[in-house]
């Protein structure tokens, strides 16, 4: 709550700062500021626009464009062009100046982030180098090195828009009203199902996908946004010098506009209005270094990143946490499960008992000439907890990863929830009813414990971007409804006290019950648990069976993938046995527990007859 009084009390103090500007020579009598100064300001609020929706990308997408200065070029001169070749009005002109860059955003993106975030880097670098070879050659339509000029003055409801005071600064104005509506924007996503799913993929792709994101469409969003503010800067800049060429929107721009993000704390929402105040003044502050200029530029963005390797405002940030109250460990854990008043509400949807929620009939998974998983028949049914035992490397985690979309089978079919499902990815099959955790805890590090189980309620979000960024009702009214469902899940697995900390520094049994939370928003109908008993004490392994038998007994089937076999042999209705990717047994607990093929499998052959029960692990 502080937190965030703070930041609507720092953004009131910049909106009155930037109001009070060109009127600071009348209330100090003097003559600054002048129009050279104004102007200077008008283009740092212009560079801050294209710094937050770069920031966008780069801190809460966690993708890197080197080409945000092509892209603030490509705003420009659609602007520019439109203006003047086809005689649009201003607001047309702003507008497509927002829509064109967007829309290649979107065409640069989508190809290049289904196959890896790493191509996006190189494909913008390639882009701004093409974008600035054409503006350069195609001289009859762009000007070349001479560009567009005689850019008409815009003009908005009939009046010309100038920064002079003969017009009220009205053009000043405008591009401050745009600051701040670039600002909100970035607030708006920051709190929301959009911009958490952004900040997700970017700590953990996989953990995404298993919670119903799609990471291809969440990244092309992110982009798509970033370019347009992108657009929106040219767009404001052309109207402002009244003139464009390529030499404004080169790569070493594109550089500065990077550097101005992670300097001022990439992921932050002061971060880019920082950065880009002071990288801005200090480029002005060192002109007259001459020759030395760059040198010095340099060295004060090594000392800062050195001192601040988080930016300025994200290391001011950890300062504040450090001071303030006691770390994760010092706090009291709740007791769980503590299945509270409205929890089984979250579990309602769910199939008839004992029907067969997944079958898997010759399931096979082969890496070259590796079989991970071997003609795999298994059915399991609705509402009971079925186990998946064996040695390690019995294609237990193989199997779950195929049931739940992240491998392709081989060969082979599985049916969910009574429909057959081949090749779907995981975020299709999530928005089915299947959750899972991970053998390797997947959290979204950086994320407070409540925003990464708000992450898992994602799906069941219906409002609209705009509705999300006009704050409209549809989207109060979800928002505080998943609210509530995400700190009853805490207080289920006894975590409320921890919600607003970073998942990253929960102990790591916390960090276990964490997964399942999360796992839990989604409301699933299949709950996949890969050694979810994995470095817990014996206390929480006995209040995981309590939890895994309480989601049980209310309809939800649970597929259990865990070396710890007393527990498995408590928590169990039906046990299946891998060994080499083969099914060697399959049925109640306590007929498996004494199949000679089991005892054979964790002890080899000739086991002694007095070890014919499989021991825990």
């Amino acid at each position: 709550m502080i937190a965030r009084t703070g930041g609507w009390i720092a953004a009131a103090l910049l909106a009155l700062a930037i109001g009070i500007f060109p009127y600071l020579g009348d209330l100090l009598d003097t003559r600054f500021p002048t129009s050279y100064e104004l102007r200077l300001v008008m283009r740092a609020m212009i560079l801050g626009i294209v710094v937050i929706g770069l920031n966008i990308l780069v801190g809460f997408a966690g993708l890197v464009s080197l080409g945000q200065a092509a892209l603030m070029g490509l705003g420009a001169h659609a602007a520019a062009l439109l203006a003047l070749r086809a005689d649009w009005p201003f607001a047309a002109c702003l507008a497509a100046s927002v829509l064109v860059p967007a829309l290649m955003g979107a065409v640069l993106a989508f190809p290049t982030v289904r196959v890896r975030a790493l191509y996006l880097t190189v494909i913008t670098i390639a882009f701004g180098f093409v974008f600035v070879n054409v503006l350069r050659e195609w001289v009859s339509f762009t000007g070349g090195a001479s560009g567009l000029a005689s850019i008409p003055r815009p003009t908005l409801f009939g009046e010309r828009l100038m920064a002079t005071r003969a017009a009220g600064f009205n053009y000043y104005y405008l591009i401050a009203v745009c600051l701040m509506l670039a600002l909100w924007v970035q607030w708006a996503l920051a709190r929301s199902r959009y911009g958490r799913a952004m900040r997700a993929t970017a700590e953990s792709e996989n953990a995404a996908r298993a919670l119903g994101i799609n990471v291809t469409a969440t990244r092309t969003l992110a982009f798509a946004i970033s370019a347009g503010l992108a657009g929106l800067g040219g767009g404001l800049f052309a109207n402002l010098a009244l003139f464009v060429n390529y030499e404004t929107f080169t790569f070493s721009a594109s550089i500065e506009l990077l550097l101005m993000t992670i300097l001022g704390g990439s992921g932050t929402l002061a971060g880019p209005v920082v950065g880009t105040a002071v990288l801005f003044a200090a480029s002005q502050a060192l002109q007259g270094l001459q020759e030395w200029q760059t040198f010095a530029y340099g060295a004060l963005l090594a000392l800062v990143l050195f001192l601040m390797p988080e930016g300025i405002v994200g290391g001011l940030a950890r300062l504040r946490a450090k001071l303030a109250g006691r770390g994760a460990q010092e706090r009291q854990t709740g007791a769980w499960p503590h299945f509270v008043p409205g929890f089984d509400a979250l579990t309602q949807d769910r199939d008839e008992p004992g029907q067969a929620t997944l079958i898997t009939r010759d399931l096979t998974l082969r890496f070259g000439g590796l079989t991970a998983v071997n003609m795999v028949d298994m059915e399991v049914r609705s509402g009971t907890v079925h186990a998946l035992i064996g040695p390690n490397g019995a294609g237990k985690s193989s199997l779950l990863n195929v049931v739940s979309g992240f491998y392709r089978a081989s060969a082979g079919t599985v049916t969910l929830f009574g429909q057959a499902v081949k090749d779907q990815p995981p975020h299709v099959l999530a928005r089915l009813g299947v959750a899972r955790s991970f053998q390797n805890t997947e959290l979204f590090g950086r994320m407070t414990v409540l925003e990464n189980v708000l992450v898992g309620c994602h799906i069941r979000y219906q409002a609209t971007l705009a509705e999300t960024l006009l704050r409209l009702p549809r989207f109060l009214r979800e928002e505080r409804e998943r609210l509530a469902e995400a700190r009853l899940l805490l207080e289920v697995v006894g975590l409320t006290d921890f919600a607003g900390e970073q998942a990253r520094n929960l102990p790591f049994g916390h960090q276990r019950r964490l997964e399942i939370a999360r796992a839990l928003a989604l409301r699933p109908k299949l709950l996949l648990l890969d050694e979810p008993a994995a470095g817990l004490t014996h206390g929480e392994i006995e209040d995981l069976v309590a939890l895994i038998r309480g989601l049980a007994a209310r309809g939800m089937t649970v597929i259990l993938v865990e070396h710890h076999v007393e527990m498995i042999m408590a928590v169990s209705d039906r046990v299946t046995v891998l060994d080499h990717g083969e099914v060697i047994a399959d049925g109640p607990p306590e007929q498996v527990q004494d199949d000679r093929a089991v005892i054979e499998a964790y002890f080899g052959h000739g086991a002694p007859a007095a070890q014919a029960t499989v021991p825990a692990q």
